[in-house]
Protein backbone atom coordinates (compact mmCIF):
# COMPACT_ATOMS: atom_id res chain seq x y z
CA UNK A 1 0.00 0.00 0.00
CA UNK A 2 1.31 3.29 -1.02
CA UNK A 3 0.86 6.43 1.15
CA UNK A 4 0.36 9.61 -0.75
CA UNK A 5 1.87 12.61 0.97
CA UNK A 6 1.05 16.14 -0.09
CA UNK A 7 3.34 18.95 0.85
CA UNK A 8 2.09 20.73 3.98
CA UNK A 9 2.38 24.13 2.31
CA UNK A 10 -0.29 23.20 -0.28
CA UNK A 11 -2.72 22.00 2.39
CA UNK A 12 -2.13 24.89 4.80
CA UNK A 13 -2.41 27.68 2.20
CA UNK A 14 -6.26 27.73 2.00
CA UNK A 15 -6.57 27.61 5.79
CA UNK A 16 -4.07 30.45 6.27
CA UNK A 17 -5.84 32.48 3.55
CA UNK A 18 -9.24 32.09 5.25
CA UNK A 19 -7.80 33.04 8.62
CA UNK A 20 -6.20 36.13 7.08
CA UNK A 21 -9.51 37.22 5.54
CA UNK A 22 -11.24 36.83 8.88
CA UNK A 23 -8.65 38.86 10.77
CA UNK A 24 -8.60 41.75 8.28
CA UNK A 25 -12.39 41.87 8.07
CA UNK A 26 -12.96 40.79 4.49
CA UNK A 27 -15.41 38.16 5.69
CA UNK A 28 -17.99 39.96 7.81
CA UNK A 29 -21.63 39.88 8.81
CA UNK A 30 -24.18 41.10 6.27
CA UNK A 31 -24.27 44.87 5.83
CA UNK A 32 -27.82 45.09 7.21
CA UNK A 33 -26.73 43.55 10.48
CA UNK A 34 -23.91 46.08 10.90
CA UNK A 35 -25.60 49.29 9.82
CA UNK A 36 -27.46 51.29 12.45
CA UNK A 37 -30.98 52.11 11.26
CA UNK A 38 -31.43 55.66 10.06
CA UNK A 39 -33.48 58.21 11.89
CA UNK A 40 -36.37 59.79 10.00
CA UNK A 41 -38.32 62.97 10.62
CA UNK A 42 -41.51 64.05 8.83
CA UNK A 43 -43.48 67.28 8.90
CA UNK A 44 -47.20 66.95 8.23
CA UNK A 45 -48.88 70.12 7.04
CA UNK A 46 -52.40 71.54 6.79
CA UNK A 47 -52.10 74.41 4.27
CA UNK A 48 -55.57 75.81 5.08
CA UNK A 49 -54.93 75.78 8.83
CA UNK A 50 -54.56 78.99 10.87
CA UNK A 51 -56.58 81.03 8.39
CA UNK A 52 -54.35 80.09 5.46
CA UNK A 53 -50.98 80.42 7.23
CA UNK A 54 -50.82 76.64 7.61
CA UNK A 55 -50.53 74.22 10.49
CA UNK A 56 -47.56 71.92 11.16
CA UNK A 57 -47.31 68.57 12.92
CA UNK A 58 -44.39 66.21 13.45
CA UNK A 59 -43.47 62.53 13.28
CA UNK A 60 -40.09 60.98 14.18
CA UNK A 61 -39.02 57.37 13.84
CA UNK A 62 -37.79 55.53 16.92
CA UNK A 63 -34.35 54.27 15.86
CA UNK A 64 -33.60 50.65 16.49
CA UNK A 65 -37.24 49.63 16.06
CA UNK A 66 -38.58 48.40 12.76
CA UNK A 67 -41.73 50.52 12.68
CA UNK A 68 -42.39 52.72 15.69
CA UNK A 69 -42.97 56.47 15.47
CA UNK A 70 -43.70 59.36 17.83
CA UNK A 71 -46.04 61.99 16.36
CA UNK A 72 -48.08 64.98 17.44
CA UNK A 73 -48.71 68.70 17.25
CA UNK A 74 -49.39 71.84 19.25
CA UNK A 75 -52.54 73.93 18.93
CA UNK A 76 -54.66 74.20 15.77
CA UNK A 77 -58.16 74.93 14.62
CA UNK A 78 -58.89 71.32 15.55
CA UNK A 79 -57.31 71.55 19.01
CA UNK A 80 -57.72 74.08 21.77
CA UNK A 81 -55.04 76.78 21.37
CA UNK A 82 -53.24 75.56 24.48
CA UNK A 83 -53.46 71.92 23.44
CA UNK A 84 -50.50 69.80 22.62
CA UNK A 85 -50.71 66.13 21.91
CA UNK A 86 -48.23 63.36 21.31
CA UNK A 87 -48.79 59.70 20.42
CA UNK A 88 -46.80 56.63 19.48
CA UNK A 89 -47.45 53.88 16.98
CA UNK A 90 -46.59 52.48 13.58
CA UNK A 91 -46.08 54.59 10.48
CA UNK A 92 -49.42 53.28 9.20
CA UNK A 93 -51.15 54.44 12.38
CA UNK A 94 -49.56 57.91 12.22
CA UNK A 95 -50.38 58.24 8.51
CA UNK A 96 -53.97 57.12 9.13
CA UNK A 97 -54.37 59.62 11.96
CA UNK A 98 -53.19 62.59 9.88
CA UNK A 99 -55.34 61.43 6.96
CA UNK A 100 -58.44 61.17 9.16
CA UNK A 101 -58.37 64.67 10.73
CA UNK A 102 -61.09 66.89 9.27
CA UNK A 103 -61.17 70.67 9.00
CA UNK A 104 -64.22 72.00 10.81
CA UNK A 105 -63.78 75.42 9.18
CA UNK A 106 -63.74 74.12 5.59
CA UNK A 107 -66.79 71.86 5.19
CA UNK A 108 -65.13 68.97 7.00
CA UNK A 109 -62.48 68.57 4.27
CA UNK A 110 -59.25 66.72 5.04
CA UNK A 111 -57.17 68.97 7.32
CA UNK A 112 -53.63 67.64 6.82
CA UNK A 113 -53.05 67.18 3.11
CA UNK A 114 -49.30 66.71 2.70
CA UNK A 115 -46.02 65.76 4.35
CA UNK A 116 -42.30 65.74 3.62
CA UNK A 117 -39.55 63.77 5.34
CA UNK A 118 -35.79 63.54 5.74
CA UNK A 119 -33.48 60.73 6.88
CA UNK A 120 -30.84 61.41 9.52
CA UNK A 121 -27.84 59.39 10.63
CA UNK A 122 -28.91 60.03 14.22
CA UNK A 123 -32.19 60.31 16.04
CA UNK A 124 -33.26 60.12 19.67
CA UNK A 125 -37.02 59.86 20.20
CA UNK A 126 -36.73 60.29 23.99
CA UNK A 127 -34.86 63.56 23.56
CA UNK A 128 -37.46 64.67 20.99
CA UNK A 129 -40.20 64.01 23.55
CA UNK A 130 -38.26 65.99 26.15
CA UNK A 131 -38.04 68.99 23.80
CA UNK A 132 -41.76 68.61 23.09
CA UNK A 133 -42.44 68.84 26.83
CA UNK A 134 -40.26 71.93 27.22
CA UNK A 135 -42.04 73.78 24.40
CA UNK A 136 -45.49 72.76 25.65
CA UNK A 137 -44.72 74.07 29.16
CA UNK A 138 -44.04 77.54 27.74
CA UNK A 139 -47.64 77.70 26.53
CA UNK A 140 -49.02 78.39 23.09
CA UNK A 141 -48.26 81.77 21.54
CA UNK A 142 -49.24 82.41 17.93
CA UNK A 143 -46.10 84.48 17.22
CA UNK A 144 -43.38 82.89 19.34
CA UNK A 145 -44.44 79.37 20.38
CA UNK A 146 -46.81 77.85 17.86
CA UNK A 147 -47.19 74.57 15.95
CA UNK A 148 -44.16 75.30 13.74
CA UNK A 149 -41.97 76.12 16.75
CA UNK A 150 -43.10 72.83 18.32
CA UNK A 151 -42.40 70.77 15.21
CA UNK A 152 -38.96 72.28 14.72
CA UNK A 153 -38.14 71.84 18.42
CA UNK A 154 -39.05 68.16 18.17
CA UNK A 155 -36.96 67.71 15.01
CA UNK A 156 -33.97 69.54 16.49
CA UNK A 157 -34.31 67.68 19.78
CA UNK A 158 -34.49 64.41 17.87
CA UNK A 159 -31.44 64.96 15.68
CA UNK A 160 -28.22 66.82 16.37
CA UNK A 161 -27.66 66.86 12.59
CA UNK A 162 -30.95 68.71 12.06
CA UNK A 163 -30.23 70.98 15.04
CA UNK A 164 -26.90 72.06 13.51
CA UNK A 165 -28.21 72.44 9.95
CA UNK A 166 -27.98 76.20 9.22
CA UNK A 167 -30.58 75.86 6.46
CA UNK A 168 -33.25 75.06 9.08
CA UNK A 169 -33.64 78.57 10.41
CA UNK A 170 -35.90 79.86 13.13
CA UNK A 171 -39.61 79.22 12.99
CA UNK A 172 -40.22 82.79 14.19
CA UNK A 173 -41.12 85.02 11.28
CA UNK A 174 -42.19 82.09 9.07
CA UNK A 175 -45.64 80.64 8.61
CA UNK A 176 -45.93 76.85 8.46
CA UNK A 177 -46.76 77.16 4.74
CA UNK A 178 -43.60 79.22 4.08
CA UNK A 179 -41.42 76.85 6.07
CA UNK A 180 -42.88 73.78 4.38
CA UNK A 181 -42.67 75.10 0.81
CA UNK A 182 -39.41 77.09 1.00
CA UNK A 183 -37.19 76.18 3.98
CA UNK A 184 -37.55 72.40 4.00
CA UNK A 185 -36.83 71.97 0.26
CA UNK A 186 -33.81 74.28 0.57
CA UNK A 187 -32.57 71.99 3.39
CA UNK A 188 -32.95 69.00 1.03
CA UNK A 189 -35.95 67.38 2.64
CA UNK A 190 -37.72 64.97 0.32
CA UNK A 191 -40.42 65.99 -2.16
CA UNK A 192 -43.85 66.68 -0.78
CA UNK A 193 -46.18 63.67 -0.53
CA UNK A 194 -49.97 64.02 -0.67
CA UNK A 195 -52.15 62.42 2.00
Amino acid sequence: MRIVRKPMARIAAPVVGALTLLTVGAVTAPVGAQAAPLGRACMFEAPEGAYGAGHAAFAVKVRGEANHWVYGSFGSTNDAPIAGWIKGGTWEKAHAYFTSVRDKDHENARYYTRYRCVNTKDGDAKRAQSWYGAVKKRGYNVATNNCLHMSMAVFKGYSEILRKDPRLGSATGNTPNQYYTKVLPAAHWEVSHQL
